[in-house]
């Protein structure tokens, strides 16, 4: 497994684990997660050429300019497989933040992909049109409120501040907090952008997230969590409707469940892919 710093053109840090399979797996993680959270998971996925992405503003990637909307998340993964330049076919597995935009890019490049898995996430976010100007001037306002990041004196209080927020174990923990924290002035400082904590001044209507779900043409993944759950039995049922094929496995775990429950995870993604390959 090789760990590099940057792809030169669009400043994304990524993960890569090198083997000869047919196929490329790309990973994208949640919001304020990086990819060290598909660690676990890599494991049992040693035969097969995966690679985690950094989403900018997260992990070891370059913070963005201004703002950060939806939509360049799709951009990001569009950039970064060209300059990767992998020329064998792609399956797309996407947790929570990283599951909604790898749907849409399914649904926008449907000819570069060979398959869709998203855990713990399902389309893209929307908002109700009557929500439409509260949404962005709550937004907008909170531009203005950014605060600096705290330092912690010692890295296990990052760790254990984490597995509280997200209910892991501190061991998965330091997996991803090693990735997202650098040490100034003897202090230990989150890595992200904090413009990530910032609103989405605008999001898509109910109609244009179905008409997003409904362009994706491959047989799909939904692998949601039993604990803790952060998809509704109600949005799931909803949104199931959306997709061509779509095929939905609970799984014990809570919204980490790749991290706390590889074994499963990577059970019911290895007889997707049996499916589709």
């Amino acid at each position: 497994m090789t760990d590099c710093p940057y792809l030169p053109h669009s400043n994304i840090a990524y993960i890569e684990q090198t083997a000869p399979s047919d196929y490329c797996v790309v990973m994208l993680h949640g919001w304020m997660d990086n990819a060290a959270s598909f660690t676990p998971l890599l494991k049992h996925f040693t035969d097969v050429h995966c690679i985690a992405l950094d989403f900018p503003g997260h992990g070891l990637s370059a913070h963005r300019q201004g703002y950060y909307h939806f939509v360049d998340y799709v951009d990001d993964v569009y950039r970064a497989i060209c300059e990767l330049k992998v020329n064998k076919p792609i399956i797309l597995i996407g947790h929570s933040l990283g599951a909604l935009v790898a749907t849409t890019y399914a649904a926008a490049f449907p000819e570069k992909l060979l398959g869709l898995v998203c855990i713990d996430g399902l389309g893209p976010l929307s908002l109700a049109e009557e929500e439409t100007t509260t949404q962005l001037t709550k937004a907008i306002q909170q531009r203005q409120a950014v605060k600096p990041a705290k330092g912690f004196e010692k890295l296990e209080s990052a760790v254990k501040l984490r597995a509280q927020t997200n209910g892991i174990s501190e061991r998965n923990s330091q997996l991803l907090v090693e990735r997202a924290v650098i040490k100034r002035g003897g202090l230990w400082y989150w890595r992200h952008d904090q413009k990530l904590k910032l609103s989405s001044p605008l999001r898509f209507s109910e109609s244009q997230a179905e008409n997003i779900c409904r362009a994706v043409q491959h047989p799909s993944l939904l692998i949601a969590a039993s604990e803790h759950p952060l998809l509704s039995a109600e949005h799931i049922s909803h949104r199931e409707a959306w997709f061509k094929q779509l095929k939905t496995h609970l799984l014990s775990g809570g919204h980490h469940l790749h991290m706390q429950n590889s074994v499963e995870v990577a059970r019911c993604i290895k007889a997707y892919i049996k499916t589709i390959v």
